[in-house]
């Protein structure tokens, strides 16, 4: 249970930080949500699963195409981001309220043996 509270204590901690370093730097961060049956995002260069804050340019303005980045690749390509819109799915509060909720729930083939 440690190594699951632990792992998403880490998450909440990288999305907090990595938010607030984008608003102190005078990015804008813009709400965007996310719908329940959305697929997950990932990056369109190394293919790393995004969460929450997704850097996204407008690469192809005839085709509406979006490309989504994590924040490494996003700096590589633009260290201060200037090609970047930064869309938040989550908001902070309901990530915390979901981390002091959660609880981990055995699986019915654990408690069988």
């Amino acid at each position: 249970m440690q190594v699951y509270m632990y792992c998403l204590l880490k998450v909440l901690k990288q999305c907090q930080a990595l938010r607030e370093a984008l608003l102190a730097s005078g990015k804008e961060v813009l709400w965007h949500g996310r719908s329940k049956k959305e697929p997950a995002s990932y990056c369109n260069i190394c293919e790393v699963e995004v969460f929450n804050l997704l850097f996204v340019t407008n690469e192809s303005n005839s085709k509406k195409t979006y490309e989504i980045h994590c924040h490494d690749c996003a700096q590589k390509s633009s260290r201060n981001l200037e090609n970047f819109v930064v869309l938040e799915q989550y908001k902070m509060e309901d990530l915390i309220q979901i981390y002091d909720q959660f609880t981990l729930v055995p699986s019915l083939s654990s408690s069988s043996s």
